[in-house]
């Protein structure tokens, strides 16, 4: 119950709101009488408390700091016999308690503190017996929905239906996730206006708050955050809540809340099994769940329903969680990386199923807290969408991710190397345009690339190619593969090699012969001109 519910009882009708900016929705749990000057310090909170203010009577800059240490505790009100010690509140009072908008409340001359006292308390015990009485109810209800797997919708219909007033439920990016059957475009476009202007997300705040409905200018809308993982919160949106039925409480709304917090992390377990299942086509395109490949047109066959189709290319995009990527994604109890994870496998999904249709796919790679994009269409703005994913989830979630390309491919049943391509962008990739998350494949040289061999493999290779050219140690050796080294480069002209090397053409095919009389073959074929270079390189590395 709150001052202004109980301000409508006739009983307290007489009582008086003394300022003007009291904030009249503080919540009453109890209510005392007291005259000493240190009470503050022994009130629970969401105290009345009433009194008749003697200790202040020649000292109301006393009354002034009493005021402020009510408001810090939270207390609900103060409510002030006068006449008796004091006959007027200096204006210093009232000025003080319309800045923190802490309610003053007179008591009439003809009731005693002790009458207002146990009829107030008598009247409060009675209503938060109805309200424990009405929540037990009421979580009993929404409880029954929850295991007859009602949906979101139904059970905002039914709170809808409780309270009379149009309810919303929002997720921690802003989006309308359901609501009654009374929401409306407006509504829907002023929620969301309300919930960014606010910045919510970046209060973490876990306590009610209410705000003046800022298209009408008047009507109150309460926000209850509640918890969803980490941080962050879902939010439930009661419109004009300053007229609430009189037994809705407090604890019925915590009741209500705790069937929606229920509802949804069952629904979250649910999408686990989808996504499970949508990683099965990922590990299906990249051969790891079959000893043998499928041809491209019985792969299209049995993966349609995930959205594969005939394409001129094909190019993967991974999108590393790199908040999570160090941990193991749990199954059996899901922390609040696990619900992340799932949470925003299933907004991309919407957002990307809505702007790109088919031509963009999305699985999901959950042991490496990790998405699959894989790209089967023209992309003309994906970088910029990429670009709203990451300022969005970094700034609204506090998760940061990485976007690595892997190359274009043209078959379908080379989308796997593309995939390999995307993780080795991960890891050694560049950076375009200077956005430092999104990483592009780096064509590797033929340096790079041989390195990947073993050092067995590689001095195997250049014996078997240049024989003792491979590793010379004697001056006379090291000119005649110098001078192969340089004939190669010119493209096996003599010419352009005495050049080159300011030799005379007789010297340099002296010594181009003695090169085949070493390898024991000519240098005329192309094969064998590729390897020979391939095994300079290599050695001249070594």
């Amino acid at each position: 119950m709150n001052i202004f519910e109980l301000l409508k009882v006739n009983s307290f009708s007489k009582l008086k709101v003394i300022n003007k900016n009291a904030d009249l929705y503080r919540e009453i749990e109890t209510i005392e009488s007291t005259e000493t000057p240190d009470v503050a310090e022994y009130l629970p909170k969401n105290t009345l408390l009433i009194t008749t203010a003697m200790a202040y009577k020649d000292d109301q800059e006393q009354l002034c700091m009493l005021i402020r240490k009510l408001n810090d505790l939270p207390c609900a009100a103060l409510a002030i016999k006068l006449g008796r010690f004091i006959n007027y509140l200096d204006e210093k009072v009232i000025m003080t308690a319309d800045e923190l908008g802490f309610p003053l409340l007179q008591i009439p001359m003809d009731v005693t503190l002790g009458e207002i006292y146990h009829q107030m308390l008598g009247y409060l015990w009675n209503v938060q017996n109805k309200e424990v009485l009405y929540a037990l109810n009421t979580q009993k209800k929404f409880s029954t929905l929850i295991f007859q797997g009602a949906s979101t919708e139904v059970l905002l219909n039914n709170l809808g239906i409780i309270l009379k007033k149009l309810v919303v439920l929002m997720d921690p990016l802003g989006n309308i996730i359901g609501s009654n059957d009374n929401f409306i475009e407006g509504d829907m476009k002023n929620v969301k206006e309300l919930f960014f202007s606010l910045s919510l997300y970046k209060k973490q705040s876990g306590v009610v708050q209410y705000y003046i409905d800022p298209k009408k200018k008047k009507g109150r809308i309460s926000i209850y955050p509640f918890h969803a993982f980490g941080r962050n919160s879902y939010y439930l949106f009661i419109f004009n809540s300053e007229s609430l039925p009189a037994d809705i409480s407090a604890l019925v709304i915590e009741q209500v809340l705790l069937a929606f917090e229920f509802s949804l992390y069952k629904n979250l377990c649910i999408l686990y099994h989808k996504l499970k299942d949508n990683e099965r086509f990922l590990l299906l395109l990249l051969d790891k769940n079959k000893m043998e490949e499928l041809p491209p047109q019985q792969l299209l066959s049995i993966e349609e329903k995930h959205g594969l189709r005939p394409s001129k290319f094909y190019y993967v995009v991974l999108v590393t969680l790199e908040s999570f990527k160090n941990n193991k994604f749990h199954v059996d109890k899901f922390s609040h990386r696990e619900q992340k994870y799932i949470f925003i496998y299933e907004w991309l999904q919407k957002d990307i199923l809505k702007n790109y249709h088919n031509s963009i796919i999305l699985v999901p790679e959950i042991e490496n807290y990790r998405y699959v994009l894989l790209i089967q269409d023209n992309d003309n703005d994906l970088e910029e969408k990429l670009r709203y994913y990451h300022d969005r989830l970094l700034e609204m979630l506090q998760v940061k991710v990485t976007f690595s390309y892997g190359n274009r491919v043209s078959e379908i049943e080379a989308i796997k190397y593309s995939y390999y391509g995307a993780l080795e962008s991960y890891q050694v990739g560049e950076e375009r345009d200077d956005i430092s998350f999104i990483k592009h494949f780096k064509t590797k040289n033929v340096n790079e690339l041989l390195k990947t061999l073993s050092k067995d493999e590689v001095e195997g290779f250049c014996i078997y190619n240049l024989k003792t050219l491979a590793y010379p140690q004697d001056v006379k050796s090291l000119e005649i593969r110098n001078t192969l080294r340089t004939y190669l480069e010119s493209k096996c002209s003599i010419t352009e090699t005495s050049n080159k090397m300011f030799l005379h053409r007789n010297t340099v095919k002296y010594r181009i012969k003695k090169c085949e009389e070493i390898l024991g073959r000519k240098i005329d074929e192309s094969d064998f001109i590729l390897q020979l270079q391939l095994s300079l390189i290599l050695t001249e590395e070594k």
